[in-house]
């Protein structure tokens, strides 16, 4: 059965996963942006002096491209709120620095005692191991071994 630290860790470790997820559907909104933009923008004059001699075929209408543009800046501005509110409900945001190195200490001790239970379990399993390996043997010896009545030998323990 798990604890409550157990619980709580597995909470922000879904955190964690889904600020990941968030970060990389940020990285793909301003990718796409970036083609759409690329892709999509007319050729307009900024100056005087340099004329637009090609345009772009696939451009989108002004209107059209404007009203694209603002729905991808809602998107990305959408998804940076999402990635902020994920950020604000990490463990350890809102703490002061000496909160995080005493729930860190906790965690730590926590960690230690779960640690030597696993190393005395751990020796228990190999003790009894040996128990009945060394049971099996005089077992598998004892049934080479039948007495003149066909009886096999019990084992002494």
């Amino acid at each position: 059965m798990e604890g409550p630290s157990a619980q709580a860790a597995g909470v922000h470790v879904d955190r964690v996963t889904q600020l990941q997820d968030s970060i990389d559907q940020q990285c793909k909104l301003l990718f796409s942006s970036l083609h759409y933009l690329h892709k999509k923008a007319g050729m307009v004059q900024i100056g005087s002096e340099i004329a637009v001699t090609n345009q772009n075929i696939g451009a989108d209408q002004t209107d059209e491209f404007t009203v694209r543009s603002q729905e991808i800046a809602n998107d990305i501005c959408c998804q940076a709120k999402k990635i902020d509110t994920l950020i604000e409900s990490l463990p350890g945001v809102s703490i002061s620095e000496v909160e995080q190195e005493r729930e860190f200490a906790a965690l730590n001790e926590e960690n230690e005692s779960a640690s030597r239970e696993l190393a005395e379990a751990t020796k228990m399993a190999h003790a009894l191991l040996r128990d009945i390996s060394a049971t099996l043997r005089t077992i598998a010896d004892n049934a080479g071994k039948k007495g003149n009545s066909g009886q096999l030998k019990s084992p002494s323990f």
